[in-house]
């Protein structure tokens, strides 16, 4: 074999070996890339589990928002009522949040949060939602502020002393449903246009040519 033919392979491969060597070392390329999706991955699937209870064995639903306190109780007909009043509740709303609390998840723990509650929003407490369950257990979440970069709620349990990040529309529906727990009232139909009736044309009488 020609000597520079030889050299000209020894070259290539030299220069071959050194980049891959490069890329290992400096974790350049689709390396890289690979890890911070497979990490990316593997956060999403262990969201913390905040609750989880059977949502068909609510007979009460309570919201606060500072002063203000709302209560729906579940009637003998399964229809929902503003407790105090003889008002049906907004039932799809109601029971919309009460399924997402129900496997409520949370998109990460606060690590070491301390023992001043006040810097999440969370003393005093901001707003609360509580489920009671039909045979006396209860399961409240606290919410507080939004995280400085608004990417969620600070929440915890009412009874623990972990701190959560939630999803910002259990905040959004609570604050919505507080100022109007009511059904909306039903809108009423448009009564229908009469149609003019065609009168019969006298017998005899020539039609007319277009």
């Amino acid at each position: 074999m020609n000597i520079r033919v030889t050299l000209g392979f020894l070259v290539v491969a030299l220069v071959l070996g050194g980049a891959v060597y490069g890329l290992d070392k400096f974790n350049i390329g689709p390396t890289a890339t690979a890890n911070a999706n497979a990490t990316a991955t593997s956060t999403a699937s262990q969201q913390p589990q905040v609750f989880q209870f059977d949502d068909q064995k609510v007979n009460a639903f309570e919201l606060h928002q500072g002063d203000t306190a709302v209560r729906i109780e579940k009637q003998s007909d399964n229809t929902w009522k503003v407790a105090g009043t003889n008002d049906l509740a907004n039932r799809s709303s109601f029971t919309s949040l009460i399924v997402r609390l129900s496997q409520l998840k949370a998109t990460r723990t606060v690590g070491n949060p301390g023992t001043d509650l006040s810097q999440y929003g969370l003393d005093p407490v901001k707003e609360s939602a509580a489920a009671v369950l039909d045979d006396g257990t209860r399961y409240e979440l606290d919410l507080g502020s939004k995280t400085p970069v608004q990417t969620g709620t600070y929440a915890k349990k009412a009874d623990a002393a972990d701190i959560y990040i939630v999803a910002d529309q259990l905040s959004t529906d609570l604050e919505r449903l507080v100022t109007d727990p009511k059904e909306p009232p039903t809108p009423t139909p448009l009564p229908a246009t009469a149609t003019p009736a065609v009168s019969p044309q006298p017998e005899g009488t020539p039609t007319p040519t277009p």
